[in-house]
């Protein structure tokens, strides 16, 4: 029996074709691959060290524009810190001042300000003041507090009085605190809010609020405030982040201080490869310089690119109507960035390239709260917006706000109102001047020159200076919603 077998075996085995060894084992005939870094070499499977050394060099300089991209939120956060320091005259971080800007000249600085509304804000380093008491006024007053990524961690807005108390990392604060305690993750925090309503209450809103150190609570100072009105003569530092390695010493400044969120591990791996590593000093060879350097660069061309060219493949909501020529600035973001399935990063890219701070009421989707902002930076030929050029933007009667609505010009190149000879960079609805047509509808115009009896509604550009245009609705309204409110492209004209 055994003997059969072992015949049918061999029977069976002698009918069975010789192995093939390539069947197994792909073989690289061929000594290079193309890919979209151009042509890769191998010696038969393996890339040669010249390749290997090419990809090495690639997968840095991809990851240090990805890291660009990363940051953007805490580097426009940490250099506004720093310019609004210089721009008040503060030394001490320890003392928590509230700024006023109200005017074109006083909000330059920030990124894409509003030129409407009157602004009081504080950067506050919760690292040097200790927990933070801040009294919120009763009335009419909108805003909202950030952490140093941009995200809100309290919205203001209530129109009740509220006492505040925001602590920073690990900070210990008297758990019998007659108030609301907001623990902040990071130790940089940024409080705003704007007054919306005009006349002598208003006026009174815009010093209202109150704010001391914990430690002091027992007999607080008197609130400091700083209006920032600069003359002409004076240095204004700006809110935009630079680029070269300034760029990557406001990332290291941030890695520094504050505590590493958990979704950020990989991101800080890639920055210990370029020299970025927290508790070591930031003193990176010339081979990490020059990958930093190109990767700033780029980065920051991809930031534009995203956040001017919105699309429907990466920002589902982005687009206003189908062919209006106006994008949602917030790029359909939620502020508060971690969901339940992804953390959003194509839109807080996006929106922190143009832009610094972010709520809820700027993403409200309840009929006459909050605010809109719709953003154009290509003409109805789909080429830039040059300073150059003359353009004329129709606003169709009966824009859908509540409040009012306006319109703002912003350079491109630092993403702040546009500097010219008139100090003009705003209309709205509540300008005086404002020439409406007979149907209600406005006709606003762009360019280096007046056009013949147009002044009123006229912004004045720079030539050899790209500009972008934002429409402002204060409390949208449902046909803002539905998108059924009609917009339309700007213009050029000759």
């Amino acid at each position: 029996m055994k003997l059969a077998l072992l015949a049918l075996a061999i029977t069976t085995l002698a009918g069975c074709p010789e192995p093939n060894t390539t069947d197994s084992v792909a073989v690289n005939t061929e000594n290079t691959q193309d890919t979209y870094l151009g042509k890769i070499e191998y010696q038969d499977q393996t890339i040669t060290k010249a390749s290997a050394a090419k990809l090495n060099r690639q997968i840095d300089l991809q990851r240090a524009s990805q890291l660009t991209l990363w940051a953007m939120p805490i580097t426009s956060f940490y250099h506004s810190y720093n310019a609004t320091k210089k721009n008040l005259g503060l030394n001490d971080d320890a003392e928590p001042v509230i700024g006023l800007y109200e005017g074109y000249d006083a909000v330059y600085p920030f990124l894409t300000a509003n030129v409407t509304t009157p602004y009081t804000i504080s950067i506050v380093d919760l690292s040097a003041t200790g927990p933070l008491v801040v009294n919120i006024p009763e009335g009419s007053v909108f805003g909202v507090a950030n952490n140093a990524w941009q995200e809100p961690i309290k919205e203001i807005g209530s129109g009740e009085k509220e006492t505040l108390l925001f602590v920073g990392p690990g900070q210990d604060y008297h758990q019998d605190f007659k108030g609301e305690i907001i623990q902040n993750n990071t130790f940089m925090l940024l409080y705003f809010y704007r007054v919306l309503g005009t006349g002598e209450d208003a006026e009174k809103l815009k010093t209202a609020v109150t704010a001391y150190k914990l430690s002091d609570a027992a007999n607080p100072p008197k609130t400091k405030y700083l209006t920032f009105n600069p003359k002409p003569e004076d240095k204004v530092f700006i809110g935009t982040a630079p680029e070269g390695m300034e760029y990557w010493e406001l990332v290291n400044a941030y890695l520094q201080k504050e505590p590493m969120a958990d979704r950020d591990r990989f991101f800080y791996a890639w920055l210990k490869d370029l020299g970025i590593e927290k508790g070591k000093p930031f003193n990176p060879t010339a081979y990490q310089k020059e990958i930093l350097l190109e990767g700033v660069k780029t980065g920051m061309a991809m930031g534009q690119a995203i956040a001017f060219n919105k699309t429907q493949e990466k920002f589902a909501s982005s687009l206003y109507g189908t062919d209006s020529g106006w994008e949602d600035a917030m790029a359909g973001m939620n502020p508060k960035i971690d969901l339940e399935t992804y953390s959003m990063f194509n839109e807080r890219t996006s929106y922190t390239f143009e832009a610094v701070t972010t709520s809820a009421g700027m993403v409200s989707r309840v009929a006459g709260k909050g605010s809109a902002y719709l953003g154009s930076y290509y003409d109805a030929d789909g080429n830039a917006l040059m300073g150059g050029n003359n353009y004329i933007l129709h606003m169709e009667p009966n824009p859908p706000a509540a409040n009012f609505w306006s319109i703002t010009v912003y350079d491109i190149a630092n993403r702040l109102i546009i500097q010219n000879d008139t100090k003009r960079a705003d209309l709205s609805s509540r300008s005086e001047d404002l020439v409406t047509n007979s149907d209600g509808s406005v006709d606003l115009y762009f360019g280096p020159e007046v056009p013949n009896g147009k002044e009123s509604n006229w912004i004045q550009t720079n030539k050899d200076e790209s500009f972008f245009v934002y429409l402002r609705l204060y409390g949208p309204e449902q046909a803002y919603f539905d998108q059924t409110f009609p917009m339309n492209k700007i213009v050029k004209t000759k």
